[in-house]
């Protein structure tokens, strides 16, 4: 059975209704399934996973959430060796850019890192 990690980040509740749909997926596919708070959780106990999946919105110019999510993922982004690792989150302005930055940040530290694979879920209103 898959052990699926799910983290995220969400200020106004579109980016944790998006994790729990995420969650209810993979719950359906089979997969044991642990979803948090970025805040409730550490990347330590987050590299134990196979599958990592990490959300969070669009904020400011295009960036992640700079104060818990950011420096979450900076500290797990070294210890994806190995695993999947999918990203989503939900903006209401321009085209989304900020998700094919982040996509691109996961492949140049996936490569560092020796992750599989990552894949990106955009959704907007």
């Amino acid at each position: 059975m898959a052990k699926v990690a799910i983290v995220y980040w969400s200020g106004s509740g579109n980016t944790e209704a998006m994790a729990q749909a995420v969650e209810e997926g993979a719950k359906s596919a089979g997969a044991e399934t642990f979803l948090s708070f970025v805040s409730d959780t550490s990347a330590a106990d987050i590299s134990a996973y196979d599958h990592i999946i990490l959300g969070c919105p669009a904020m400011g110019n295009e960036e992640l959430e700079e104060y818990e999510f950011e420096p979450f993922f900076d500290e797990l982004l070294p210890q994806m060796k190995g695993k999947k690792v999918g990203i989503f989150g939900s903006y209401a302005w321009n085209q989304g850019d900020w998700i094919k930055t982040w996509k691109e940040r996961m492949g140049r530290g996936r490569r560092d890192a020796g992750c599989r694979s990552c894949e990106s879920l955009q959704l907007s209103r």
